[in-house]
């Protein structure tokens, strides 16, 4: 990703885009909801509670600036290199990724960062209740 280019949201002759900035987000299903692995539906799900304990949305700008600071890199190189980052999602199911992604984000730069200190939370609350994680991002 040209990640300079997209953040400054520019066109071709350097005029300013206007903003239509979509919601990303990291979730895991509360334990008592059942949506039988329906991928649009957890989606959906997430974006109907974002005061969710278990749910972070983040604007698509945020999400570029946490590219470009490494985060995405980060969390990626536990994950065995999935793709991670703008415009893309995938979800995390093995208990031992979901570890070694919280031992990875508290032993780094981003370890008092409000909104990793949140993606921690989740995969605790996943690890605790065998749930899934998804970064759609």
């Amino acid at each position: 990703y040209d990640l300079d280019y997209m953040a400054k949201k520019t066109n071709s002759i350097g005029q300013p885009m206007p903003s239509q900035d979509r919601l990303c987000t990291i979730f895991c299903l509360d334990k008592s909801v059942h949506l039988d692995d329906d991928y649009s539906q957890m989606i959906d799900w997430a974006y109907q509670h974002p005061n969710s304990d278990t749910v972070l949305i983040l604007s698509e700008q945020t999400v570029v600036g946490y590219a470009q600071k490494g985060l995405w890199h980060l969390i990626a190189q536990e994950t065995d290199y999935w793709l991670l980052g703008p415009w893309e999602d995938d979800w995390i199911f093995d208990v031992d990724v979901m570890t070694a992604v919280i031992q990875a984000l508290e032993h780094s730069e981003f370890q008092q960062d409000d909104i990793v200190l949140k993606i921690i939370q989740i995969l605790r609350y996943a690890i605790s209740h065998q749930q899934s994680v998804v970064f759609y991002l």
